[in-house]
């Protein structure tokens, strides 16, 4: 019986892998992408129709969570799902975050849901398969629908510019911006020197050699918040537009057979690509909220990058 129930699972795979609507007849692979529609002069692209199709579906599910709280919600009920899924989260982030944990939850959250929905979103049926044709004449040209939004390099770079930003924004909330401001023109000592030789307390000259050393420090810092963008944009958008083409290629060859091993490779990865860009985001944040002395949320976000690298 069982094999019975096997071969008949791997005809219709085979069935549906010919007669499928959304069969893929040509492999269109493209960095950049496509406009689909314009509006005025402003073209909205494929990965853009994706990343608002991904805030839609994160609407929904969110009204649909909360239109009828209750403080013990029923076990296998959605909010109950989504209450252990932040629970889960948020005790991962205060484990390294500490009292601004709370502070930092709400936008690291939108990091996670917004960058997962987009991964998982390309691996619904349709999504790179249903194209339209774009262009006049002998412009034409035909180009997916829709296309992830995490496979969008602008899309991924707007994404870490956001966090590196807000790792300043929340620096100067909890240091204050003179302290803040030191971490990356550290002149401390050049006015402590300054301050003291003023006043006739004869400073040590060594003084002047380690604020020179904090000055190089400190440039060395502006860099850092500089590489982060690049680093962070380009480590999503790498991962998830290689697991785009990957998942082109095999659902042109079969799209219900070969395919299936990989879409589920995907979807781990896509759940891992979020994961870490929250965590990595959330280190940064405590470790812009830190005293320079306290040396663990860098620690964390360094053993995190080693990890994804």
């Amino acid at each position: 019986m069982r094999k019975i129930i096997i071969a008949i699972l791997i005809a219709l795979l085979v069935i549906a892998n010919v007669f499928t609507p959304y069969k893929i007849t040509s492999v269109h692979i493209q960095m950049r992408p496509e406009v689909v529609l314009s509006i005025g002069s402003f073209g909205v692209t494929n990965t853009l129709l994706t990343g608002v199709l991904a805030a839609v579906v994160l609407l929904v599910i969110g009204w649909l969570a909360t239109r009828r709280l209750v403080d013990a919600p029923a076990a296998h009920s959605l909010q109950n799902a989504i209450e252990g899924a932040f629970e889960l989260l948020y005790g991962y982030i205060e484990s390294f975050a500490g009292e601004h944990a709370r502070a930092f939850f709400p936008l690291l959250v939108c990091f996670f849901l917004y960058i997962l929905t987009s991964n998982w979103l390309s691996l619904v049926p349709g999504v790179g398969s249903i194209v339209v044709t774009v262009g006049d004449g002998a412009a034409t040209e035909t180009v997916p629908l829709l296309r992830s939004a995490t496979s969008d390099l602008s899309g991924t770079l707007a994404l870490a510019t956001i966090s590196v930003i807000a790792s300043q924004v929340f620096g100067v909330r909890f240091r204050g911006w003179w302290r803040h401001f030191t971490r990356f023109v550290a002149i401390d000592r050049f006015v402590t020197f300054f301050r003291d030789l003023f006043r006739g307390r004869h400073p040590s000259p060594s003084m002047l050699l380690q604020g020179v050393l904090d000055l190089f420090i400190g440039l060395l810092e502006i860099f850092e918040e500089l590489t982060k963008v690049l680093s962070f944009g380009f480590r999503l958008f790498g991962n998830v537009f290689g697991g785009e083409v990957l998942l082109l290629v095999m659902a042109f060859l079969a799209p219900y057979v070969a395919s299936l091993p990989f879409m589920a490779i995907e979807t781990l990865t896509g759940f891992i690509q979020a994961f870490i860009f929250t965590v990595l985001s959330a280190a940064f944040f405590a470790r812009a909220t830190s005293s320079q002395e306290e040396a663990a949320p860098s620690d964390v976000a360094t053993s995190q990058e080693s990890v994804v690298a």
